[in-house]
C-alpha cells in the first residue's frame, strides 16, 4: 500500500470516528440534568434579562468567566440547553487535541492520534458535556495546555493557562502540587510565575471588574461553593469517604494528612537529587489528582475528570499497566451513573471501587519511586 493511500485511509477513519462522536453527543442533547434545571437554565434566564450587570449583582455560584460565556450565548438564538452543551462539546475536541499534542511531544509516535480519539470517546467526557451540560472540559483543556507548555519549557505561558483554568474551576488545584515540586526540584523558573495564576483569573474576569464587580468576588465565589456543598462530606465519588464514617472533624484531619502526604512527596523529590523528566511530570500530575480527590472531603463525582483524561495520556506515554486508566475511568463512570440516573443506579458498589482506587494510588506511587524514563542528575 502506498503512503498516500495509507494517509487517506487514516483520514477517512479519523473523520468517520469524529462524526460518530458528534452523533453520539447529539443523541444526548435533549437530556435535562438536575444541574441544568436547578441552576444553569435559571442563570441563563437572569442573564438574558439583565445582561452582564447580573453577574456583578451576584447571579450564580460559578466564577464570572463561565457566566460571561452564558451571557454571550443569550445573544445567539436557539435553545439554551443545546447552546450550553455545544460550548462544552467544542472544548471536548480542543481538550482531545491537546492530549494528542502532549503524547506526540513526549513519544513522537505515529499512533499519537489514538490519544485524541480515545479521549474524545471517554464515557465521562461524553456524558459530562452532552448529557450533564457541565463544563469540566473547559478547565481541563487549560490545565492540559499548561502541562503542554510546561513540557515545552514555556513557563510563563504555562502558569497563565493554569490561571485561566482557575478562573473556571477551583479543581485545577488538584494538579498544583506538580508545579510546586517541579519548581523546587528542577529550579528552571522563578517563583513569581505562580503569581500568574491569580492574574489569569483577574484577566478573565476583567469585563465584569470594569463594570464594578469587586476584585475579591472573582476569588470569593469558590469559598461560597464550599460553604454550599459542605452539607455532604462527599458525593458519589469512590474515595476513602465511602469506607469511613461521615464526620466533619475527621474531614479536617484528613485535609491535614493530605497536605502532609504532598509535603512528603516534595521532600522525597528534593532529596532524590534528580531532575524530574518531562514524562515523569505526567505521572506526578496524575498521582496528585488521584491522591487529592481520594482523601480530601467534599469531593463530587466530576472531580476526577482531569484524571480520566490524563490517565489516557499517561498510558500512551508509558504503554504499560492498562488497568490504571481503565479503573480510573470506570470508577468515574460509576459516580456519573449514580448521580445522573439516581436512584436506579444506586446499587453500584462505590465502596468496592474505593478499594480499587486505593490500589491505583499504590501502583502510581510505586511507579513514581521506580520511574522507567531516563533520569537527569541535578547539579
Amino acid at each position: 500500500m502506498s503512503k498516500s493511500r495509507f494517509i487517506n485511509k487514516k483520514i477517512i477513519m479519523v473523520g468517520s470516528l469524529i462524526l460518530l462522536s458528534l452523533f453520539i453527543r447529539w443523541c444526548l442533547f435533549s437530556f435535562e440534568s438536575g444541574d441544568y434545571d436547578i441552576y444553569l437554565s435559571k442563570w441563563y434566564n437572569v442573564l438574558d434579562e439583565g445582561g452582564l450587570k447580573s453577574i456583578v449583582m451576584g447571579v450564580g455560584n460559578y466564577n464570572p468567566p463561565y457566566l460571561i460565556i452564558l451571557y454571550l450565548l443569550t445573544l445567539i438564538p436557539g435553545s439554551s440547553l443545546i447552546k450550553i452543551k455545544i460550548v462544552s462539546v467544542v472544548f471536548d475536541f480542543i481538550m482531545s487535541y491537546v492530549s494528542y499534542l502532549i503524547v506526540k511531544e513526549l513519544t513522537n509516535s505515529k499512533y499519537a492520534y489514538w490519544a485524541f480519539l480515545i479521549v474524545l470517546f471517554l464515557p465521562t467526557v461524553i456524558l459530562n458535556s452532552s448529557m450533564w451540560a457541565q463544563c469540566d472540559s473547559i478547565y481541563t483543556t487549560f490545565v492540559l495546555l499548561s502541562l503542554y507548555l510546561l513540557i515545552k519549557d514555556k513557563y510563563a505561558l504555562s502558569f497563565l493557562m493554569l490561571g485561566i483554568s482557575f478562573s473556571f474551576k477551583l479543581q485545577f488545584i488538584f494538579i498544583l502540587p506538580l508545579y510546586i515540586i517541579v519548581y523546587f526540584v528542577n529550579k528552571k523558573f522563578s517563583i513569581l510565575n505562580f503569581l500568574l495564576i491569580p492574574l489569569g483569573n483577574i484577566i478573565m474576569c476583567l469585563p465584569v471588574i470594569l463594570m464594578g464587580m469587586p476584585l475579591i468576588d472573582c476569588f470569593g465565589v469558590y469559598f461560597r461553593q464550599v460553604t454550599v456543598d459542605s452539607v455532604r462530606i462527599t458525593g458519589y465519588l469512590a474515595n476513602i469517604w465511602q469506607l469511613i464514617i461521615d464526620n466533619k472533624i475527621l474531614g479536617y484531619i484528613l485535609i491535614v494528612i493530605t497536605g502532609l502526604l504532598f509535603l512528603g512527596l516534595l521532600i522525597y523529590y528534593v532529596k532524590r537529587k534528580q531532575e524530574i523528566s518531562k514524562k515523569e511530570m505526567i505521572s506526578i500530575g496524575l498521582f496528585s489528582i488521584i491522591l487529592a480527590t481520594y482523601f480530601l472531603p467534599y469531593m463530587h463525582e466530576r472531580y476526577i475528570y482531569m484524571a480520566d483524561v490524563i490517565s489516557i495520556i499517561w498510558y500512551f506515554i508509558y504503554r504499560r499497566k492498562i488497568y490504571i486508566p481503565i479503573i480510573i475511568n470506570l470508577t468515574s463512570l460509576v459516580g456519573y451513573a449514580i448521580y445522573l440516573f439516581y436512584p436506579h443506579m444506586n446499587f453500584l458498589p462505590l465502596s468496592l471501587f474505593s478499594f480499587f482506587m486505593l490500589i491505583i494510588i499504590i501502583c502510581l506511587f510505586w511507579d513514581l519511586k521506580n520511574p522507567k524514563d531516563k533520569l537527569v542528575i541535578r547539579s
